[in-house]
């Protein structure tokens, strides 16, 4: 059987030297422009991979008859690549034929499992791509180079194995069959959906669920009448369904290995279970083995945050930790994990509740039911911790006013604006601390009256509000970059090295040093 070549109509005995000709003479290598043709017996049918590309050939034209080539001369001339130098002759006349490819190898078994093995690693390799963010389609180009690289190894393996052995036709034909059908590792991972269905397969996937907030019409050009049109849009968010995840994560056992139990009193703040919400929590400090949820949100831009898009394409995003690791383990990208994505502008026009639903559903089971665990007999249970996130995230979604020059802008405290300047511990007595009654009240008003825009600075009641462990006015996290670091901590420390230079306690040659 022979393989033409669609631009200079060459013939080739294998498709592996049709495929070399075209990489070598005609420079045909994965781009935005590449295109290969099919040019066997009429077939016009294009390909935009070499590997797609041979696998037509081979499934379409390989037991094609050979007469239709008779007459066409078979062009080797100046063409290096395909010129096969003479077999290396052997005199074995003397010698018993040894067959060097037994049809049934005992250690068949262990040549499917260093071939899987092999394969694993090739994933491997792509997985860490795509945990480093790479961009799919670049994945993607780099797959397809990578099974060209291998199937060209395997050939130059092929021709020069086939050199060093004798005229015998069975042993060839059995080495030729055992290169053919060697397997190349990254021909099941070439696609997407190939990764995709490996990775669930192999480690296992926890698949985003879309959620409909609702539906808005929007203009787009009908590109059969050239106008523009009124669609229905279908505004969503993506959810990762939080009880799956916690399943995935404890299947790793290095995982299991570190979950930490609560750390006895010693009389130092050096974590959350050091503090007083941590020992008179209903669920931590009956249960130890529970899931301590942290969760975090804020928002990014898509787009140039600087530029004319600004707050346009702005996503909300809401990830979460788990407390019961050491902050080592949760320093890792890979141990803080998604919860959900979704339209800034959705939460204006839809609400928070819309977006929380998913996650508070999957927290009530975890408080009440729990999860089967490796390391436990009995179910674990969990709940929220502490909500974290910068002081613009956390008031917009634990329902207290955005902004800060506001009244009652605190959202620890009901202290107003004026009071603020001159009140600096909170056991002054002008200070009243927020709590489960006040916060309920206040929402109660809002429901009352719902012409008032906020009341001592509630704005809404907040979904995890209805979890059975968890309130809004019971979390006591800070947003200390925006306050301490980037905020009032180099003034004060301006104003201290001040005192003690102006003092003689230090000198002015220590503060810049």
């Amino acid at each position: 059987m022979m393989f033409r070549c669609f631009v200079c109509k060459s013939s080739f005995v294998t498709v592996q030297m049709l495929i070399r000709h075209l990489k070598v003479f005609h420079a045909f290598y994965p781009g935005k422009k590449f295109q290969l043709m099919c040019d066997q017996t009429g077939c016009h049918q294009r390909f935009w991979t070499f590997s797609g590309f041979r696998k037509h050939l081979h499934n379409k034209h390989s037991a094609k008859s050979l007469d239709q080539f008779e007459n066409e001369p078979v062009i080797v001339e100046n063409e290096p690549v395909i010129v096969e130098n003479e077999p290396v002759i052997v005199d074995v006349s003397d010698e018993p034929v040894v067959n060097l490819i037994p049809e049934q190898p005992e250690n068949s078994q262990s040549c499917n499992e260093t071939r899987q093995h092999t394969q694993e690693m090739c994933a491997s390799l792509i997985a860490n791509l795509q945990g480093c963010g790479v961009a799919t389609n670049v994945i993607t180009t780099v797959v397809e180079n990578m099974e060209e690289l291998v199937e060209e190894l395997h050939s130059n393996v092929k021709d020069d194995v086939v050199k060093l052995l004798s005229n015998d036709e069975e042993i060839r034909t059995k080495f030729d069959d055992y290169f053919d059908n060697l397997e190349n590792p990254f021909s099941k991972l070439n696609t997407e959906a190939k990764r995709k269905k490996h990775f669930s397969e192999k480690w296992g996937i926890v698949e985003p669920v879309e959620v409909a907030l609702g539906v808005r019409y929007d203009t787009r050009r009908n590109r059969t009448t050239g106008t523009y049109d009124q669609v229905p849009i279908t505004d969503k968010f993506v959810y990762i369904p939080l009880l799956q995840t916690l399943k995935f994560i404890f299947t790793n056992q290095e995982i299991c290995d570190h979950f930490v139990q609560p750390c006895e009193k010693t009389g130092f703040y050096k974590d959350f279970c050091d503090g007083n919400y941590f020992r008179d929590h209903p669920l931590f400090s009956e249960k130890p083995n529970s899931l301590q949820i942290q969760i975090f949100y804020d928002d990014f831009e898509m787009a140039n945050p600087l530029g004319s898009k600004h707050g346009i394409h702005k996503v909300g995003s809401i990830y979460f930790v788990l407390r019961n690791l050491s902050p080592k383990i949760n320093s890792a990208l890979m141990n803080i994990h998604l919860l959900a994505l979704f339209h800034t502008e959705d939460v204006k026009k839809y609400g928070f509740d819309l977006i929380l639903q998913p996650l508070v559903r999957d927290l009530k089971v975890l408080e009440c039911t729990g999860i089967e665990v490796p390391f436990s007999d009995e179910p674990v249970y969990g709940t929220i911790a502490q909500v974290t996130g910068d002081n613009l995230g956390l008031h917009t979604l634990l329902g207290y006013v955005e902004s800060f020059s506001a009244n009652n802008f605190c959202h620890f405290c009901l202290v107003d604006k004026q009071t603020s300047q001159t009140v600096f511990r909170d056991d002054d007595p002008r200070i009243t601390l927020r709590n489960k009654a006040l916060h309920d009240q206040h929402c109660n008003d809002l429901m009352v009256d719902p012409t008032l825009p906020s009341t001592f600075g509630v704005k809404r009641q907040c979904l995890f509000n209805d979890l059975q462990y968890f309130h809004v006015s019971e979390n006591y996290a800070v947003d200390i970059m925006h306050d301490i670091l980037e905020g009032v901590g180099q003034f004060e420390l301006k104003l201290l090295f001040a005192y003690l230079s102006d003092n003689k306690i230090i000198s002015k040659t220590d503060v810049c040093n």
